[in-house]
């Protein structure tokens, strides 16, 4: 399988959360099982583009890196995370950054945040 990498968030408890869209209501992700994006339409907070949602992954731990640096809130609670996708792997074609959105996403038992 191959590695990619995700931008998430530590809560006070030490969990992951993603940053955009969450799942059945909550952002918390589970470390150890596949968990299923809710797909559906959604707007980037900076634009009018519109595009199916999923989980926001880059191919290289470098891009992740790069990318961070657009983040301007919540710095000190911002971690990047090797990740593992499956299912379909959509461009973000108007993201202006290598940023690919998973249908499905596994973490690894041993990532921390």
């Amino acid at each position: 399988m191959t590695v990619y990498w995700k931008i998430v968030e530590e809560d006070e408890a030490g969990r992951i959360k993603t940053l955009f869209h969450g799942v059945q209501g909550s952002k918390v992700m589970t470390l150890g099982e596949w968990i299923t994006a809710d797909k559906k339409m959604v707007r980037d907070g900076t634009s009018n583009s519109w595009y199916l949602s999923g989980f926001h992954v880059l191919p290289t731990r470098e891009k992740c890196e790069k990318y961070l640096t657009r983040f301007t809130k919540r710095l000190d609670r911002l971690r990047i995370v090797p990740c593992y996708i499956r299912g379909e792997l959509r461009s973000k074609a108007h993201s202006r950054a290598d940023v690919y959105l998973a249908d499905e996403i596994l973490f690894p038992l041993h990532c921390s945040a």
